[in-house]
């Protein structure tokens, strides 16, 4: 009797971890927790929606969100580039020279001087609306394919 139990434990257990290993998978990387769960066509159709709206974003000179302590929306804009996993460290990288979070809150500050300087260099260009506007999108896209990961992990979605 022992050994059932024993048996029936371990599904629950396991079962418990696939969602989570699959949810940090397909923010690692996007489309990963798809491969995970075994869905490999629907993984590259979703890595590549991914990858090309941040390369376009990118290329469209879009800009990395920052949290200012003053405007209270920019904290959800961040978190939605970082859903974008790892890749939005290039982003960041490419927007701002380094990897930031959160513009420095005095107004003397020269580091603070220095980003709005590089991203004031970035919002002159023509497409920075519509690079920026990329960039969030493919964090929304990846949120809902860590979503959708979850579901078909849960069994809720096949």
């Amino acid at each position: 009797m022992s050994d059932t139990l024993v048996e029936q434990a371990a599904p629950a257990a396991r079962s418990a971890a696939a969602p989570f290993v699959a949810c940090v998978l397909a923010w690692l990387f996007p489309g990963l927790g798809h491969v995970y769960l075994g869905k490999k066509v629907r993984a590259a159709v979703f890595f590549a929606v991914v990858l090309i709206m941040f390369t376009l974003g990118v290329a469209s000179d879009g800009a990395a969100s920052l949290i200012e302590e003053r405007q209270p929306l920019t904290v959800l804009a961040t978190f939605d580039n970082v859903a974008t996993g790892p890749i939005d460290l290039a982003s960041r990288y490419l927007t701002y020279g380094r990897i930031v979070y959160v513009l420095p809150g005095e107004e003397g500050d020269p580091r603070r001087t220095e980003l709005m300087e590089k991203l004031r260099t970035r919002v002159r260009s023509v497409t920075y609306e519509y690079g920026s506007t990329f960039l969030l999108t493919a964090g929304l896209m990846n949120i809902l394919l860590i979503l959708d990961a979850f579901d078909i992990a849960t069994g809720r979605k096949d």
